[in-house]
């Protein structure tokens, strides 16, 4: 049967010659006029730059980043923390060591912080937890590579008082 030709219905095979053609060109009347870009980059492109920071939405009622809540830490944890991050990229941060640093759906925190970010009109669907220490986590969002703070936690874990609740594995 080899080079046998099938015959098919001369509509069917219009069709399919009309859909091979390689030099075609495609006339536009005006190039469209935008009144701003919606996205003007690459969303992803903070992943290959340093971290900022941005302390304007730091809470200053819960979990606030502040002196009475932080004290000397601020130079002994968060300050040395916050330059190590300085020193990575976005992907080393939430790529690579994305077991400390990672993104947390808003329906799985706290019901008083979902409260909390309501109060304030914080819209989000995540936000990133950055550990400083083995119990120790900054919650913020991101907007660009800036991560803006709202949140310090002294007391991340299992217990019903921190901003996002870590079971404990096997308990």
């Amino acid at each position: 049967m080899q080079g046998a030709v099938t015959l098919l219905p001369k509509k069917v095979w219009h069709c399919i010659m009309a859909g091979s053609k390689k030099n075609k060109q495609i006339r536009q009347k005006q190039i469209p006029i935008e009144k701003s870009i919606a996205q003007s980059r690459n969303p992803e492109q903070y992943y290959t730059e340093n971290p900022a920071w941005s302390f304007s939405n730091s809470d200053s009622q819960m979990w606030a980043f502040s002196r009475e809540q932080i004290g000397d830490l601020i130079w002994e944890e968060i300050l040395p923390r916050m330059k190590a991050l300085e020193t990575q990229t976005w992907s080393e941060i939430l790529v690579r060591d994305r077991k400390q640093n990672h993104s947390i759906d808003v329906n799985d925190l706290n019901k008083a912080a979902q409260d909390r970010l309501a109060e304030r009109y914080i819209e989000a669907e995540s936000l990133i937890s950055l550990r400083v220490t083995g119990n120790h986590r900054l919650y913020g969002y991101m907007s660009g590579r800036v991560f803006n703070i709202i949140w310090y936690d002294n007391d991340h874990g299992d217990n019903d008082t921190c901003v996002c609740r870590s079971y404990k594995k096997h308990t």
